[in-house]
């Protein structure tokens, strides 16, 4: 069951802030990448970066537990754009690198004693296709190495892996795909365990222990509903669900509550 959330908007907004400044890569820039890449350079660049990541990550949480204001967010992105610009420059340079690595071939995956056989035939087959792939990858690499490629010329050989992938394994995709959605119904129609009873912290708040508990008495009885229907027409089934969560609409909204008053920091705060 999808734990409820509780954090303001701009709060939302400053979680994913960082992450998306941090990785953006931007395809449209002339960044370069020579071919091959040194062996030990990318793992001292990795580091240099993950460290600045960790740091910048670290500052605005701290920014964040305070009760920043949009304009305080704002602020600290203004006073660290530059450090900003430069991890989106090197997540870019480390990912045309990265694309230009050759890719190793995998085995066999070792195969669960019980398994049906079409979780072998799946298993098998996805082996093969991420071999095959790997292969036309590689030799793709290998007809530009030593060349300088920039973003747009990167973005076109990958498009080129994918259409050569797709036209000769396009048949054997197929039946992947057909081997997916029988696994798929097949889970589906599996119980669900049900949840044991409530472990609540020894130092937890009245507040915690009561979502808690609550939490679980949810989880619990949605597994059951689902158990009872779970060899039911999908139709059905969904029926049977949708009517539970509508019944207990109020729970929920009150799951929503205790979570406010158990994780203050979490807590809608005004602007």
């Amino acid at each position: 069951m999808t734990t409820l959330t509780c954090k303001t908007n701009w709060q939302t907004f400053g979680v994913v802030l960082i992450s998306f400044l941090l990785v953006k890569t931007s395809f449209g820039q002339t960044a370069v990448v020579s071919q091959p890449a040194p062996t030990q350079a990318p793992s001292a660049t990795l580091q240099a970066y993950q460290q600045q990541q960790q740091a910048l990550a670290q500052s605005f949480s701290a920014l964040m537990a305070q009760g920043a204001t949009p304009q305080q967010m704002a602020a600290w992105q203004q006073q660290n754009a530059a450090a900003l610009a430069a991890q989106q420059q090197q997540a870019q340079a480390m990912g045309m690198a990265s694309a230009l690595q050759p890719r190793e071939l995998i085995s066999q995956p070792p195969v669960p004693p019980n398994a049906s056989q079409t979780v072998k035939d799946y298993l098998a087959a996805q082996v093969t296709l991420n071999n095959a792939k790997a292969q036309i990858h590689n030799q793709l690499i290998q007809s530009v190495a030593g060349q300088s490629l920039t973003s747009d010329q990167l973005t076109q050989l990958q498009q080129q892996e994918t259409q050569l992938f797709q036209q000769q394994y396009g048949q054997q995709l197929q039946q992947q795909a057909q081997r997916a959605q029988t696994l798929a119904n097949e889970s589906a129609q599996t119980p669900l365990p049900v949840p044991g009873p409530t472990v609540v912290p020894p130092n937890a708040t009245p507040q915690l222990a009561a979502y808690l508990a609550l939490r679980d008495q949810l989880m619990q009885a949605r597994v059951q509903v689902w158990n009872q229907y779970v060899n039911a027409d999908p139709s059905v089934r969904d029926a049977a669900m949708q009517q539970w969560q509508q019944q207990n609409a109020a729970q929920f909204q009150q799951l929503q509550q205790l979570a406010q008053s158990a994780f203050p920091a979490n807590s809608t705060t005004s602007n």
